[in-house]
């Protein structure tokens, strides 16, 4: 009997404890709470290890981006890149100005008929201890090039944006055999 009043007991503290925090933080209110990790982990990030959930802006952005290659529409997609940017793919680094970024892009998608892109998911993140809102995009591209070869990816990015533009991409590209 002892035992189950003193469960009885912890589990309404916890209760209440749970209620007065909630009640301390106004509906709607959007502050952000980190908790602290105390995993010990076999490594340490080199370049981070704290994460919250960031903008969805961010997400849209890069969405806003993908759908503007496969549309074969990034001419209109300028004003969503910083003055410099670095892109790094499979086997070459891009640097250069947003017209430069925006005119490369627009050779590369020239080279194919279609492309159709399926996104599996995004996660817009902030790295806490660097200030930074990065977007993590996973997907798959279908492309059809001028001389009728198809070819299907999976494609894992990651993109830094500097005051909502793009600052930085960097993609892994997997191919598929058919």
């Amino acid at each position: 009997m002892i035992r189950l009043l003193c469960t009885f007991a912890i589990v309404l503290f916890a209760l209440g404890c749970a209620q007065n925090q909630s009640a301390s933080t106004p509906a709607g209110d959007s502050t952000k709470v980190s908790k602290v990790d105390s995993t010990v982990y076999p490594y340490k990030a080199t370049y981070s290890s704290s994460f919250d959930i960031g903008k969805p802006e961010g997400a849209k952005t890069v969405l806003d981006l993908w759908k503007a290659y496969e549309d074969n529409k990034l001419a209109d997609t300028r004003n969503m890149w910083a003055d410099s940017v670095e892109l790094q793919f499979e086997n070459a680094t891009f640097r250069g100005t947003r017209d430069s970024v925006v005119a490369a892009g627009t050779r590369a998608r020239s080279q194919f008929t279609s492309v159709t892109d399926s996104i599996d998911a995004w996660t817009p993140l902030h790295s806490n201890d660097r200030n930074e809102d990065w977007v993590a995009v996973w997907g798959r591209e279908m492309s059809v090039d001028k001389k009728g070869r198809r070819d299907t990816a999976d494609i894992h990015e990651i993109w830094l944006l500097k005051d909502g533009k793009v600052k930085f991409m960097s993609q892994y590209r997997s191919h598929r055999k058919r």
